[in-house]
């Protein structure tokens, strides 16, 4: 049984948030290990280089593998697996934001789906690279203690064969990254939003999301709980269970048996206030000087990705007015 229904990115824009609430949907299956990847690797997974482990702990390496993609499902038996449930569903769903990212994705899922239903939502690229440096930073496997140094950092890192993850700036690159899907596929099958729409507009983007899907746009759907918000100051104490409990789509099916869907949700609340702690050295704003510079150098990728997903981003190539976002935020790769 294989999806249908692929979220593709982008990291960091909502794509966690999607996931719960398209699998909400009674005509849809998500998968429970939301990031597979299975059409990323298909000879293995990459040997990735990234930073040394500072201090050995479970919960650092744990990240280290997760950014690694090393969570994921790349056999056909075990991926197929994933969607056993939904097959009386009419959509099977995951969401692996390395298929935005990686070459030729676009060719291998059109080659085993055709027909399948293509998902982007995109964020502002330079305020993406910056959430994702803060929960790095957080999450202590990001060395440089400065964004502008890890801006800096992405040429060499890139040559030494860091995992993308690390590549802030380079991960919004998004019209390179789009444009495979929309030569493979029918623009009819491809979907792309905005993070700005989902923040702004959440009941409307999700009907919009249902209509293109071609199911009950009125289903109701439970958006009262936040998912993967970008603004950091916390970090888990306790790395397995927090997992399990807060955030169990980057668990194994089996580990997530573990911890019943409902009795997780029930506790999350609670879980939140013992489990984290403040983080330490996490930038608290993008300094607006910095964020022209970078806007000012995708200017000319921002403007063909108008073109090709039909959408004025004019107020992303605006400067940045200055901004702290909140101190407590609980927040995820997304």
């Amino acid at each position: 049984m294989m999806a249908n229904l692929f979220i593709i990115g982008a990291a960091k824009a909502g794509t966690t948030a999607l996931h719960q609430y398209l699998g909400q949907h009674p005509a849809i299956l998500m998968s429970p290990v939301k990031e597979p990847n299975y059409f990323a690797f298909p000879q293995g997974l990459p040997a990735f280089a990234g930073p040394e482990s500072p201090d050995g702990s479970s919960f650092i390496r744990d990240r280290l593998r997760r950014e690694t993609y090393g969570l994921s499902v790349l056999d056909r038996a075990s991926y197929e697996r994933l969607f056993i449930q939904g097959r009386d569903r009419k959509l099977r769903g995951e969401s692996s934001a390395a298929y935005l990212y990686f070459p030729g994705c676009a060719e291998r899922i059109h080659a085993a789906v055709p027909d399948a239903r293509i998902i982007a939502i995109l964020r502002e690229p330079v305020d993406r690279a910056f959430s994702k440096y803060r929960q790095m930073r957080r999450d202590r496997v990001e060395p440089l203690t400065s964004f502008t140094a890890a801006i800096a950092a992405e040429p060499e890192r890139q040559r030494a064969g860091w995992a993308p993850t690390w590549l802030y700036l380079d991960r919004g690159r998004y019209h390179r990254q789009l444009q495979p899907f929309f030569a493979r596929f029918d623009r009819r099958q491809i979907h792309v939003l905005l993070y700005d729409d989902l923040r702004a507009d959440p009941p409307g983007t999700l009907r919009g999301i249902f209509t293109f899907l071609g199911v009950d746009p009125d289903v109701p759907i439970d958006m009262g709980e936040a998912h993967n918000r970008s603004g950091v100051a916390e970090t888990p104490r306790f790395g397995l269970l927090y997992d399990l409990t807060i955030r169990p789509y980057l668990m194994s099916p089996r580990l997530q048996s573990l911890m019943p869907r409902g009795f997780a949700a029930a506790i999350r609340p609670w879980a939140r206030r013992l489990m984290l702690r403040q983080a330490e050295n996490v930038p608290e704003a993008l300094p607006p000087d910095l964020a022209t510079e970078l806007r000012a150098g995708m200017r000319d990728e921002l403007e063909r990705l108008q073109d090709l997903i039909g959408r004025d981003l004019s107020h992303w190539l605006a400067p940045v007015p200055p901004r702290h976002e909140p101190a407590r935020v609980l927040a995820e790769a997304g």
